[in-house]
C-alpha cells in the first residue's frame, strides 16, 4: 500500500494562502499562482496557490468543487482541505501535467450557490427557533451537504414551535434581511457576541469573522453566505430527529 501524503511536509515553508472566500463570497472566477504541486497515482494531484476562491470542508460545510485550468493543464477539483493556514487544492488530472505557473480558477457555481444559501437558512433557524421556543439554542454540528441538518442540544421541539419557526423563517426571507460580514477584534467580538450560541467554545482569535442577519444575534462563522436573506428561496423544515446525548437534528431544504 502506498504512504499517506503528509500535507504537513507539503506545506511547509509555504505562505500562508490568501482566504478571498472570506471577504469575496459573490466571486465564482479568479487568477492565482500554482506555488506547489505534488502528483499523484491515479492521475490525481495536490496543488497549492498564492491565493483561492475554493472553500475548504469545515464547520459543517462541504469543500468547494470546481477547476484549475492553464494553458498547459486542467484538474478537477474535487475537494479543498485547510492546513496550518494553507488551502491544498486535491483533484483529478483532465489533461496536461500540472505545473507552477499562473492559472484559473473556477468554482462549481451551483453547489457554491446552493451551500450559501443552505448555509445562510441554517443561521435564520437558529434564530427563528430560539424565537419560536422563547429559549437560546446550542448548536452541536450541521452539515449542509446530503442530508442537510442543523443539530441542537436539547428534546425536540413539538410541532406546533417547527411550524411557528418555519413561518418566521418565511417572514424574515420575505422581508429581505440583509447579510453582514465583520471582522472584529477579540474585545469587540466578546461583546458583539454575548448573546451568541456557544460562544463560549469560541477559540482564541486575532481577529473574528462575525455574521449578522439583520435583526438577529451575531454568529461567529468562516463559511460562505448570501448577502440578503431573499436570495435563500424557500425555506421547509423537513423534520426532527432525536438523537442520543440529549440532542436533537433539524432536516430542511432551500428551494427557488
Amino acid at each position: 500500500m502506498a504512504a499517506r501524503l503528509n500535507l504537513g511536509e507539503l506545506t511547509k515553508e509555504l505562505p500562508r494562502t490568501e482566504l478571498l472566500y472570506l471577504r469575496q463570497m459573490q466571486v465564482a472566477t479568479i487568477q492565482a499562482n500554482a506555488l506547489k504541486v505534488v502528483p499523484e497515482k491515479g492521475s490525481h494531484a495536490y496543488l497549492v496557490l498564492d491565493r483561492t476562491i475554493f472553500h475548504p470542508k469545515g464547520g459543517g460545510q462541504p469543500s468547494d468543487r470546481g477547476m484549475i485550468t492553464s494553458a498547459q493543464f486542467a484538474v478537477k477539483v474535487k475537494k479543498a482541505i485547510h492546513q496550518q493556514g494553507v488551502v491544498i487544492h486535491w483533484g483529478k488530472i483532465m489533461n496536461g501535467t500540472p505545473s507552477t505557473e499562473p492559472v484559473m480558477c473556477e468554482l462549481d457555481w451551483p453547489y457554491r450557490s446552493l451551500i450559501m444559501r443552505r448555509h445562510t437558512a441554517a443561521h435564520l433557524l437558529d434564530h427563528c427557533l430560539a424565537e419560536a421556543t422563547s429559549a437560546r439554542v446550542e448548536t452541536t454540528d450541521s452539515w449542509l451537504d446530503e442530508p442537510c441538518y442543523v443539530g441542537y442540544r436539547g428534546r425536540t421541539p413539538d410541532s406546533p414551535s417547527l411550524k411557528l419557526a418555519q413561518d418566521l423563517a418565511e417572514e424574515i426571507v420575505a422581508a429581505g434581511a440583509q447579510v453582514k460580514i465583520d471582522f472584529l477584534s477579540p474585545e469587540q467580538s466578546e461583546r458583539a457576541l454575548k448573546n451568541a450560541p456557544n460562544f463560549e467554545r469560541l477559540p482564541s482569535l486575532q481577529e473574528v469573522r462575525i455574521v449578522t442577519i439583520e435583526g438577529c444575534d451575531p454568529i461567529p462563522c468562516g463559511g460562505t453566505h448570501v448577502s440578503n436573506v431573499r436570495e435563500i428561496g424557500k425555506v421547509s423544515i423537513l423534520g426532527a430527529e432525536q438523537m442520543p446525548d440529549f440532542a436533537f437534528r433539524l432536516h430542511f431544504s432551500v428551494e427557488d
